[in-house]
């Protein structure tokens, strides 16, 4: 975003901007009283601009009598607006005051850490498979067979539910690489985790009821949540994944929480089996859900593989995610989610109120494409090409760039590297976006107070021979900060 006016000190115009941008929302009833304002690091990212700039216009906002800060809570719209304040002109229909409350919460919510499509060929791209590893002549093989003999149901609205021979397919491949016994019956198809995650907060969650999520944790799923009108109460997530005693006592009375137990986005926390139990424990007890967001296990680099936390469950509490887009292609748009029984006839409506249903001949694709026993092949080529590149990349960070240390995770597609305390780690974000790589703050995986500074990387996307020149480009963008 441009914000800069001609004439003015770069850093006050952009101050100037972020504080006018505010106070019209404020003004027009977006934010109305008692709102709460995103977080200084979150909207600064947001907007492209340092921290210290929204932090300011925070603070200018508070002195004006617009806003109060809560220790530990955050700032909020002030309930009693200075008297006297100015009509604001009347906005273009485009912009944000036309929006309903919960639109503007939505619209203010981020998708993610990176900018969509900052960084032409995404080198260091967190959570992105390789494009250049897809499977393309096998798909196209399993295409053909599709097109040569395509029903004509096909081309009728699809089964809001999934394609039957897909869903048999999915229940055979999480049998053989999950352990996770599941009925196809119980198998919903999406577009992708995001979906699932989305429809089963509508479902089991009222507007405004709290849910657990991890903090740090996954941008997109908290988003989900927020998207639903969920209440998402940041729960602390350390080396051994979420902290369930913490969550107890945050959020007794909470009836979701979103957890990867297998691997923490971003630090790779897996929850060993005590907290695993007391999960499913709490969840039974408070008769609360578990999403289980699953997403990239088959890539783990060190310990054994970990099976589901729904295979631990015996209450039928915990609500299963998975996706082809880390295995495949995030493009391809085709996840999953194995939902207890009680729950299927109702995830299945709100799944087909939502869009119908998952586009029919791509899940034909990916359906032919299992059944010639292509997926199993593919995945364990991925696994032996990204271990090799994230030995390449640790390597080359420990030669080239000292300024970052790498945090080791067991599973996962990206890493993390520490920072030194108080670096800024937007600016050093955006200085390795201008140098070609798309890495990300750590702080924006936060909800509340980071825990250190970092920035979020992927290997999966990053070549062996490339590695060391990324690396060098990445201290390079470290040292413009400094």
């Amino acid at each position: 975003m441009n914000i800069q006016s001609p004439g003015v000190p770069p850093d006050h115009s952009r101050q100037q901007a972020v504080f006018d941008r505010l106070r019209l929302g404020i003004l027009a009833g977006t934010l109305p009283p008692g709102a709460r304002l995103p977080p200084t690091r979150h909207l600064a990212e947001e907007l492209g601009v340092a921290r210290q700039t929204v932090v300011l216009a925070y603070e200018r906002l508070a002195a004006e009598g617009y806003v109060r800060a809560r220790m530990g809570s955050g700032t909020f719209v002030a309930s009693d607006l200075p008297d006297a304040t100015p009509s604001p002109a009347r906005p273009p229909l485009a912009t944000a005051s036309v929006l309903s409350r919960r639109g503007a919460a939505i619209a203010a919510t981020p998708m993610s850490a990176l900018p969509h499509g900052s960084v032409e060929g995404n080198l260091l791209a967190p959570g992105i498979p390789a494009a250049e590893l897809f499977p393309t002549a096998a798909w196209a093989s399993a295409a053909a067979r599709v097109l040569r003999a395509v029903p004509a149901a096909h081309f009728d609205y699809p089964d809001p539910q999934g394609l039957p021979e897909l869903r048999t397919e999915i229940a055979a491949h999480l049998a053989a690489t999950r352990g996770l016994i599941a009925d196809p019956g119980q198998i919903v198809v999406t577009t992708g985790t995001q979906q699932a995650l989305r429809v089963a907060a509508d479902l089991v969650l009222d507007a405004g009821e709290p849910a657990w999520v991890e903090d740090p944790g996954y941008i997109a799923g908290r988003g989900a949540l927020i998207a639903s009108g969920v209440h998402p109460i940041p729960v602390p997530s350390d080396a051994d994944g979420l902290d369930v005693a913490a969550g107890i006592r945050l959020a007794p009375a909470a009836r979701l929480a979103l957890v990867a137990p297998s691997h923490a986005t971003p630090l790779g926390g897996a929850l060993p089996i005590g907290r695993r139990l007391a999960l499913l424990d709490w969840a039974a007890q408070a008769q609360a859900w578990v999403l289980e967001d699953d997403c990239d296990s088959e890539f783990r680099w060190s310990g054994k593989p970990l099976p589901p936390l729904a295979t631990l469950d015996r209450t039928g509490r915990v609500i299963y995610c998975g996706t082809f887009s880390k295995t495949l292609a995030p493009a391809l748009r085709l996840g999953f989610a194995v939902v207890p029984a009680p729950l299927t006839a109702a995830f299945v409506r709100v799944r087909a109120l939502t869009d119908r249903g998952p586009a029919t001949l791509q899940q034909a694709v990916l359906a032919g494409f299992m059944q010639s026993g292509q997926l199993g092949p593919h995945i364990r080529r991925m696994r032996t090409e990204y271990a090799a590149r994230r030995i390449a990349l640790l390597d080359a960070l420990h030669r080239h760039c000292p300024a970052g240390e790498p945090v080791q995770a067991p599973g996962g597609l990206h890493l993390v590297v520490r920072l030194a305390e108080g670096s800024n780690e937007p600016a050093i974000a955006r200085a390795a976006r201008d140098r070609g790589l798309a890495v990300a703050p750590l702080g924006a995986y936060y909800s509340g107070v980071p825990g250190m500074s970092g920035l979020v990387m992927g290997f999966a996307t990053c070549p062996a021979p490339v590695a060391a020149d990324a690396a060098r480009r990445l201290a390079s963008a470290i040292r413009s900060q400094a």
